[in-house]
């Protein structure tokens, strides 16, 4: 199960890079950490390695804290016109990863692989669905299981190698 948490410590990725280590010590999966909002994203198999995750973070100088909520909080909820506001591109050994602060708290994106011609889609824990490639908009419907469910946002990047890419992100209807 996906749990968001927070530490008022977090003030930056070094201090997101210590509290996966930690996780990742006690068994805990981490998924993603934001350090705006002051928030990570862990996969746990229930209440003792919580706590088991609580008391090492404690430890390693990042007790667990209230999330923000309302105006302090750094993601927005799932609107029927939201989309995300900024992807961020970072160049990678065999390509980019795109990136995007997705309204369920997560640091989501998509691993582009620049040897593959046919990208395989990647998700969030929400559901969202996202395809970064040159004609992505055109093609994200045929690899989701059913596009009607779907809203598609589509918006251009451009790569770190100065090619324009589509970003098509395919966003659970609600309802």
């Amino acid at each position: 199960m996906q749990v968001m948490l927070s530490s008022p410590e977090i003030t930056c990725e070094h201090c997101i890079e210590t509290i996966r280590k930690t996780a990742e010590a006690t068994g805990v999966t981490f998924v993603s950490g934001d350090p705006d909002a002051r928030t990570f994203v862990v996969d746990i198999g229930g209440g003792e390695a919580l706590s088991a995750l609580s008391a090492a973070l404690s430890d390693a100088g990042y007790p667990l804290g209230e999330i923000a909520t309302g105006a302090a909080a750094t993601h927005g909820a799932l609107t029927p016109d939201w989309a995300p506001s900024d992807y961020r591109i970072e160049r990678s050994e065999v390509g980019a990863n795109v990136n995007y602060d997705c309204y369920c708290g997560c640091d989501a994106g998509f691993a582009l692989n620049r040897s593959q011609a046919d990208q395989p889609v990647e998700s969030c824990c929400c559901g969202n669905q996202i395809l970064v490639a040159p004609d992505a908009s055109a093609r994200i419907g045929g690899k989701v299981d059913d596009a009607s469910a779907y809203r598609i946002d589509v918006q251009t990047v451009t790569m770190p190698w100065g090619q324009p890419m589509e970003v098509a992100l395919a966003i659970p209807r609600e309802g």
